[in-house]
């Protein structure tokens, strides 16, 4: 389960995204833990470019960085991602339902590899003619080559 804030601005029909989500991570399972972890958490931070196809339905690809902790094991992750989002009514305020999905690169040994994927529903509100906050809840799944499922 995690919970986001999410500042977009958009121009006609192109849109950009910055998001930050505070991750309350219900089980961390790595392989060469040899305990059980009960106190996780996760921050994550997305970049998303996006086009608005429709009043109802909007495309975005981007970069993310996510970093997970638990009490014996952390790991980071660089997400690149596609989402696509569906506004329930087509409204600028209102209620939305997102799918987001893709594979995690490794840069360093301090990264792990994988894929992860992402479904939510949020309500957005706007703030100016080119500005909204969104706040969502969802549900997340990572898991990495390198043994770590989140």
């Amino acid at each position: 389960m995690f919970f986001y804030h999410q500042l977009t601005t958009a121009q006609n029909k192109i849109n950009i995204e910055l998001r930050y989500d505070q991750i309350f991570v219900s089980n961390i399972n790595a392989q060469y833990s040899p305990y059980p972890s009960n106190n996780d958490s996760g921050n994550s931070l997305r970049v998303l470019a996006g086009y608005h196809i429709n009043n109802y339905l909007n495309i975005n690809a981007g970069l993310g960085l996510d970093n997970y902790n638990d009490d014996f094991y952390g790991t980071n992750t660089i997400p690149i991602v596609a989402n696509i989002k569906y506004s329930i009514g087509g409204q600028l305020l209102g209620v939305f339902l997102m799918l987001e999905g893709g594979p995690q690169i490794k840069l360093s040994d301090s990264f792990d590899k994988g894929y992860m994927f992402l479904g939510a529903i949020g309500y957005k509100i706007k703030l100016s003619r080119l500005l909204r906050l969104n706040f969502m809840g969802g549900y997340n799944f990572q898991k990495s080559t390198e043994g770590l499922n989140i």
